[in-house]
């Protein structure tokens, strides 16, 4: 019976595992802050796509059924920046489900009761399913398979216990997920029924990748054949560059906002009811309780116990338990924002010696006998009566570890420079050694520690952070300073109660706010209010934020006045290369058919003729990089040819092609299949994405999560 108790165990989580992969597949393959409810004051609906409604409630199914399944399978509720996470992915994958439907009924697929039976019953039943119904040796039993699709209820019982018919429930919902599935996959393939790839195309990028070229160029440098007092530059030139070059100067929308933070950070009411909590753990540890039944209430997690070597624990652990015997009770101890409590069950002998090691370093820079003196002398001081710790933090070069003494911490052979690790293992604990040299500069060294075990833990770990309570009064504590803002404005309600004010400038669409990261809501509440609107407290980063719109400007083009001095340099920099291209051209044409490149310094002995070695044209080329433009020129040429005078991005090109290796037609047979498939799915990528987004600008998204969300 082990397949039917795994079934039992696992099938609960496989449809919303498989929503997750739609989700996914939605937001990845097709190119594409908490729970808390805000009061949508009725409103019945998230969002909409083309009119169409997303109601709350479907909404907030998947989110309380990605929560559930977290919490069943992490043994933990997803935090505050987990939810905010999902509630953006599962939006995303709604609107995109939404719009292929609509796109899939535009185009006549569907998918019909018969085409899931034949899924399902057939020979390759879908994967997800499938994996559920293989035994320990990994054969799949068709059997049990059967007789689970034939009685669900068999194998699947509700958690509660209230409903005989959930398994048959959850195959429907199962099949609803599999005709999505397979709409979706459909749909993929009408979409991308013309995308192909041609034989010229494969034959291309092998040549691209493989054959080697090599070439002489004369390079006419702009900056230094064309001399800035050479070019004339006046206002309709300066005009002519701007008209030329808009698309650089458009500017997105954007807003300024001000704004003040709230950290969320535990109180000591907080952090005493933990270490209240932990003291009661540990009171009822050592009255006799089982440490491990005990450890499982406390944590949501069972743990049976795991051997630990020395560097394992953190450093402000590690001392207090490895101290311990088997049996006894360590803690509680405070590490981080965490209190642990530790049972020592067991210790073996390891396979390595660890040993723990303290050491000073001298950098060998400027003045290296001075620093071997001072060395020499530190060293004597260690070995004598001084405090190593004391002599590390006043001499120790090493930023990591000067400031605690020169701790490393504990370790075992293998993890330092041979020479450093030799004159440590060699050494007694408590005996001080060096200056030893390593590429690093002279040190001085002191073993603090040695051990050869490993020991077998069960442990708790309770985080000290912000109770509920806490958080509700903060997120009230926010709102009223929101409130308050509206009333005066929001830096001078910040200055009576000592609050710094932080400003931020923000894009539309999305782009991510300086200091802040991406937050899409917030950018939502900012493009759609005017200068002067305060929000509501929204969750930033273990925060809330109360923001104001203090300016906003709408998209458009930066105007040519207030560009015009700034467009002086690129103009004129835009006509010395097209002097340069047309100084490039002038020699080109005194070079007959039979010609070298390199006769060109006959004419004007100031071009620089350069050999560019082999390259490829997939790969950088010397002289010009990846320059489009000599890639190109250089790729339509004959062995001997020369090309006409090629603009590039720092001057002018003449490229005579001096060699070009044959096509390895064994090794493009090999490699033709491969390249044709990688070519296919990066045209098949960059269509889906194309098509994605096409259908995404031109639909009607409109998208209210904010009524019910912060």
């Amino acid at each position: 019976m082990p397949i039917m108790t795994r079934m039992r165990d696992s099938m609960p989580v496989i449809l919303f595992t498989l929503l997750i992969v739609f989700v996914l597949t939605f937001i990845f393959d097709w190119g594409m802050g908490y729970l808390g409810l805000r009061g949508p004051g009725g409103a019945e609906d998230i969002g909409k796509v083309n009119g169409k409604a997303i109601s709350y409630r479907e909404f907030a199914d998947v989110l309380r059924n990605y929560a559930e399944s977290q919490k069943q399978q992490t043994g933990k509720e997803p935090t505050e920046d987990d939810l905010k996470m999902v509630r953006d992915q599962i939006w995303q994958s709604i609107v995109s489900q939404r719009l292929m439907t609509e796109e899939a009924s535009r185009l006549g697929i569907k998918v019909t009761d018969q085409e899931i039976v034949d899924w399902v019953r057939g020979d390759n039943p879908p994967e997800d399913l499938r994996r559920n119904f293989v035994d320990s040796a990994g054969q799949f039993r068709r059997d049990v398979y059967d007789q689970f699709l034939s009685n669900p209820n068999q194998f699947l019982r509700d958690p509660e216990g209230s409903d005989a018919n959930y398994g048959s429930k959850w195959l429907a919902e199962y099949e609803t997920s599999l005709r999505q599935r397979r709409l979706q996959e459909k749909l993929q393939s009408v979409v991308l029924a013309s995308v192909g790839v041609t034989e010229g195309e494969v034959q291309r990028r092998f040549a691209d990748q493989s054959q080697r070229l090599s070439a002489m160029v004369a390079f006419v440098d702009a900056g230094t054949a064309v001399r800035d007092s050479d070019v004339t530059l006046t206002d309709a030139d300066l005009r002519a560059y701007y008209d030329d070059n808009l698309e650089s100067y458009k500017v997105s929308a954007s807003r300024t906002l001000k704004y003040v933070v709230f950290p969320i950070a535990p109180t000591a009411a907080d952090s005493t009811a933990r270490i209240d909590e932990m003291n009661d753990l540990a009171r009822k540890a050592r009255e006799g309780g089982d440490f491990i039944d005990l450890a499982a209430m406390y944590s949501d997690k069972r743990d049976s116990g795991a051997y630990y070597k020395h560097g394992e624990l953190a450093g402000g652990l590690e001392g207090e338990v490895f101290a311990a015997r088997p049996g006894d009770i360590v803690g509680p101890l405070q590490d981080n924002n965490a209190l642990h409590l530790f049972k020592v069950l067991d210790t073996r002998k390891s396979a390595n010696d660890y040993i723990r090691v303290s050491h000073i370093l001298f950098r060998l820079e400027g003045d290296t006998v001075a620093v071997k003196e001072l060395a020499q002398r530190v060293a004597r001081e260690a070995k004598g009566s001084a405090d190593f710790g004391a002599l590390a933090r006043q001499h120790s070069k090493d930023p990591g570890n000067a400031g605690k003494g020169g701790d490393l911490g504990w370790f075992s052979k293998g993890r330092m420079v041979p020479e450093f690790e030799k004159a440590a293992f060699g050494a007694r604990v408590g005996e001080v050694v060096g200056p030893v040299r390593t590429a690093f500069g002279l040190h001085i060294i002191k073993v603090t520690g040695r051990d050869a075990r490993e020991l077998k833990l069960v442990s708790v770990k309770i985080p000290i952070e912000a109770s509920a309570q806490t958080r509700n009064d903060l997120l009230d504590r926010s709102r009223d300073f929101a409130f308050n803002s509206r009333e005066t404005d929001l830096p001078r309600e910040a200055e009576q109660l000592g609050m710094k004010v932080q400003e931020t400038a923000i894009t539309e669409n999305g782009g991510a706010i300086p200091g802040l990261g991406v937050d899409e809501a917030i950018n939502r509440w900012a493009f759609s209010e005017r200068v002067g609107s305060v929000s509501e407290p929204f969750l930033v980063q273990n925060a809330y934020a109360v923001f104001a719109v203090t300016d906003a400007k709408e998209a458009g083009v930066r105007p040519f006045d207030e560009l015009k001095e700034s467009l002086r340099p690129l103009a004129l920099r835009s006509k010395k290369l097209e002097r340069a291209t047309a100084i490039a051209a002038d020699l080109r044409s005194k070079l007959g058919p039979a010609d070298s490149v390199s006769r060109v310094t006959e004419f004007n002995p100031s071009v620089t003729i350069t050999r560019t070695g082999e390259f490829s044209l997939s790969g950088g080329i010397p002289l010009a990089g990846r320059d489009p433009a000599f890639i190109g020129a250089v790729s339509a040429l004959q062995v001997g040819q020369i090309s006409p005078a090629v603009k590039g991005t720092r001057g002018a090109y003449l490229i005579q092609l001096l060699s070009r290796t044959e096509i390895d037609s064994v090794t493009y047979s090999s490699q033709s299949d491969m390249l044709r498939t990688r070519l296919l799915q990066e045209k098949r990528n960059r269509y889906l994405a194309d098509w994605t987004e096409s259908l995404r600008k031109n639909a009607e998204i409109e998208d209210k999560r904010d009524l019910f969300y912060r």
